[in-house]
C-alpha cells in the first residue's frame, strides 16, 4: 500500500476530513490499526482525472461504502449489511517521481448516508 503515496503524503479520511496522516508509513499504520471486527467494500465510479502539467494531476472519485461486523448474520448470499451506507467523494492529488505516479494528497468527503 505504501508504494501508492509519495513518502510524504497526506491522507485524511471522508469521516474525519480535517484530520490528516502524513506520510506513507502513518498512512500504512493507520489503516492496520483499524478495527478487524469491520467487513467493508468500496464501490469507486465516476473517476475523473485532470492532468495539471507533466508532474501533477488531480482527481475525484465517488464511493459508496457498504459495511457489516464481521460476525454478521448470514444472509441468502454474503451476510446481512449495515442498515447505514455511505456515499462520499474522493479528492486525489498526484504527482509524478521517479517510480511512477503516486498519490500525494488524498482526502474526501460524506455527501449521503442513509
Amino acid at each position: 500500500m505504501c508504494s501508492l503515496f509519495t513518502e510524504q503524503a497526506a491522507f485524511a479520511r471522508p469521516t474525519d476530513p480535517d484530520n490528516f496522516t502524513t506520510g506513507a508509513q502513518n498512512i500504512l499504520a493507520a489503516f492496520k490499526s483499524r478495527p478487524n471486527d469491520r467487513i467493508t467494500r468500496h464501490i469507486i465510479s465516476n473517476v475523473i482525472i485532470d492532468v495539471l502539467d507533466e508532474k501533477s494531476a488531480k482527481g475525484i472519485c465517488y464511493a459508496t461504502l457498504f459495511m457489516s461486523p464481521s460476525d454478521a448474520e448470514p444472509a441468502r448470499f454474503g451476510v446481512k449489511a449495515d442498515a447505514s451506507q455511505l456515499v462520499g467523494e474522493f479528492y486525489i492529488d498526484f504527482q509524478l517521481t521517479e517510480k511512477g505516479w503516486k498519490i500525494s494528497r488524498q482526502s474526501g468527503r460524506i455527501i449521503f448516508t442513509t
